[in-house]
C-alpha cells in the first residue's frame, strides 16, 4: 500500500523531507513566495519509484518540464553546505523522463566526494536523500543572494543575477551581474555580458533545430543555439544586452523578501536562490544559512613597480597563498599549490581536500559553488580571472590574495608557508572511520570512532582509556536511541554532533575534534560543547 507524497504545503521534517524542503515548506508556511512541490522522502522504496512518477506528474502541472532537486538530510546545514555536489536535473513531463532525474539525484548522495567533504567538513552521518519535484520556472532572471541580516534588514549583502536559468552562474561557468551593499553606502551594480541564456524547454520547443527562433514576449525573440536535456541555449537578443538584468524596484523586493525568509528561519546570515518570472514574480526556490561570511575586500596591494603584471579577479574566499601554478589535478593532490583553472565541479573536491595555498578561477563570483567551497574549507580564491589560463603559465610561482581579488608573481613561496604551521592535536580528538594498528604518533589527545548508521555501536576492543590515548565512539545524529551503550562507556551529549560513548575510566574528553587528510594535514577542526 502507498501513501500520498508530502508536499510543501505540509509541516515537513527534514529526517525524511531532507534540509532543502523542509526550509522551503517552513517559508511557505510563513506566505513567502515558494514554488509548489512534492516530495519523494528519503528512503522511499525503489520499486514503488516509478509510482510515485506517475503521482507527481499528476499532480504537477509543467508546461516546461519539471526539475528533481536534491534535499538531503545533510545538505543546507550551518556549517557545510555540500555546494554543487547533489545532482539537480530538468526533465520533461514524461514518465521515463522523470524517474531516471529522481534516481539520478538520489544516487549522488552516494559519491565518494560527499563522503570526502562530509568528513572533512565534521558532518559524520551519512547523507539520506530525499528529491524534491517542481515544475520548472521560465525565469526572466534568475541568480543567488547573500546577505547579513539584522533588525529584519539585509545590511551587508551582495546578489548575483543572470537572465534564465541561474544554472551557469552557481555553477561559476558565467560571471553574472553583481549588486552590492553595505551600511552607509549606496548600491553598487556591477554590469555582465552574458552570450546565451538558458531556458527550460515546453514539449514543442525541444525538438526545434538549432537557428530556429524562439518568442520570449510580445516583441522579443531569441534565436536557438542548440538544446539539450530539456534545456533550450538561446543567443542573447540585441535588445536586451544593454539592459540591466534586476532592476532597482526587484532588488528591493528581494531583501525585503530574503530578510523575511532569514527570520523565519532564525538565521543571521542567509544565502538565498531566486526566480523573477517574465510576470515580475518573484520566487525562492532554495534558503539555507550562508556557512561563510561574504569576503571582505581589502584594498590591493599594487607595488609601484609591479608594471601591469597583477592579475585583478573577483575576491572569493579570504587569505593569501603562494605557490606554484598547477593548470590540472590527479589522485596524487594539489598540496601547497595554486590551481588555475576554470569552473570547478564535485570532481574536485578531493583535490581541495589535499590543501591547496589557493584557487584562481577564470571564471564565476564570490556566490559560485567554487567560491563557497573554497572559503568553507578555508583555501583562498580569486575568481573571474579571466585571462589567468594564459597569462599564468605552469609552474610558476604566484601570490593569490582572495581578500584583494588580485595574484601576482612572487620569486618564491617563503620558508614559513612550506611546512605545515597547524598547531598541535595536544588538546584535539581525531575523527576516523577506522582504527589503524599501530596507532599513529603525531600526539593527538584522543581518536573518536564514527559510529555507521544502521550497525551496532561497540566499544573499540582493548582500547577504552587504556591505549595510548582514548578511544571513543561518535554517535551522529539522533541516532541514540538505536545504540546500546557498550560496557564500560557513558554517553555524552554534543549539540550539532550527536552523542559522544566515552570511557568512564578515562580523562574528559578534548572540547576539539579534528579531521586529517592523507597525509597527516587538519583538513578541519571544530569546537564542541558538551
Amino acid at each position: 500500500m502507498t501513501t500520498a507524497l508530502p508536499c510543501l504545503d505540509e509541516d515537513l521534517h527534514c529526517e525524511t523531507a531532507g534540509a532543502k524542503a523542509t526550509a522551503l515548506a517552513r517559508l511557505a508556511a510563513a506566505g513567502l513566495p515558494v514554488p509548489a512541490g512534492v516530495v519523494v522522502p528519503a528512503g522511499h522504496p525503489e520499486e514503488q519509484l516509478a509510482t510515485a512518477a506517475s503521482e507527481i506528474l499528476a499532480r504537477c502541472p509543467a508546461p516546461y518540464g519539471l526539475i528533481a532537486r536534491s534535499s538531503a538530510t545533510t545538505e543546507d546545514g550551518p556549517d557545510a553546505s555540500f555546494a554543487g555536489l547533489f545532482t539537480s536535473r530538468i526533465a520533461p513531463a514524461e514518465p521515463t523522463a522523470l524517474l531516471e532525474a529522481v534516481r539520478a539525484v538520489r544516487a549522488s548522495a552516494h559519491h565518494p566526494t560527499v563522503s570526502a567533504y562530509g568528513q572533512a567538513m565534521g558532518v559524520t552521518r551519512l547523507p539520506r536523500m530525499a528529491v524534491l519535484v517542481q515544475a520548472a520556472l521560465r525565469p526572466a532572471c534568475s541568480g543567488v543572494l547573500a546577505a547579513d541580516v539584522t533588525d529584519a534588514r539585509c545590511t551587508r549583502w551582495r546578489i548575483e543575477a543572470v537572465r534564465g536559468l541561474a544554472e551557469p552562474l552557481v555553477s561559476g561557468n558565467i560571471t553574472g551581474e553583481i549588486h552590492t551593499g553595505r551600511p552607509g553606502h549606496n548600491a553598487t551594480v556591477l554590469p555582465a555580458r552574458q552570450e546565451i541564456i538558458q531556458l527550460p524547454a515546453a514539449a514543442a520547443e525541444s525538438t526545434m533545430p538549432p537557428g530556429e527562433w524562439l518568442d520570449l514576449g510580445a516583441v522579443l525573440r531569441a534565436k536557438l543555439q542548440t538544446s539539450a536535456a530539456g534545456v533550450l541555449h538561446l543567443y542573447t537578443p540585441a535588445a536586451l544586452a544593454d539592459r540591466p538584468i534586476l532592476s532597482g524596484e526587484a532588488r528591493r523586493r528581494l531583501l525585503d523578501t530574503a530578510a523575511q525568509a532569514a527570520a523565519v528561519l532564525g538565521l543571521e546570515r542567509v544565502d538565498v536562490e531566486w526566480v523573477i518570472g517574465k510576470d515580475g514574480r518573484l520566487h525562492l526556490v532554495q534558503a539555507r544559512p550562508l556557512t561563510a561570511p561574504l569576503t571582505d575586500p581589502a584594498a590591493p596591494r599594487t607595488p609601484a613597480d609591479d608594471d601591469g603584471r597583477v592579475l585583478h579577479g573577483i575576491a572569493a574566499a579570504p587569505g593569501a597563498g603562494t605557490g606554484t601554478a598547477v593548470h590540472a589535478f590527479d589522485d596524487t593532490g594539489i598540496a601547497g599549490q595554486v590551481l588555475v583553472c576554470d569552473a570547478l565541479g564535485p570532481e574536485a573536491v578531493p583535490a581541495l581536500l589535499t590543501g591547496p595555498a589557493a584557487v584562481v578561477a577564470t571564471t564565476g563570483g564570490e556566490l559560485s559553488h567554487t567560491a563557497i567551497i573554497t572559503r568553507e574549507l578555508g583555501i583562498p580564491c580569486v575568481t573571474n580571472v579571466t585571462d589567468a589560463r594564459t597569462a599564468i603559465t605552469s609552474g610558476t610561482t604566484v601570490e593569490v590574495d582572495g581578500g584583494a581579488g588580485t595574484v601576482r608573481p612572487a620569486l618564491a613561496v617563503p620558508a614559513q608557508r612550506t611546512a605545515p604551521t597547524a598547531r598541535p592535536l595536544t588538546a584535539t580528538a581525531v575523527l576516523v572511520r577506522t582504527l589503524e594498528h599501530p596507532v599513529p604518533a603525531e600526539g593527538r589527545a584522543a581518536t573518536l570512532l564514527w559510529h555507521a548508521e544502521h550497525t551496532p555501536a561497540t566499544a573499540p576492543a582493548g582500547m577504552g582509556g587504556d591505549g595510548p590515548y582514548p578511544v571513543g565512539v561518535l554517535v551522529p545524529g539522533d541516532l541514540t536511541a538505536l545504540v546500546t551503550v557498550p560496557p564500560g562507556y557513558g554517553p555524552i551529549r554534543l549539540p550539532g554532533l550527536g552523542t559522544l560513548l566515552w570511557p568512564q575510566d578515562a580523562p574528559p574528553p578534548p572540547t576539539e575534534i579534528a579531521v586529517l587528510g592523507p597525509g597527516g594535514q587538519v583538513l578541519h577542526r571544530r569546537t564542541v560543547t558538551r
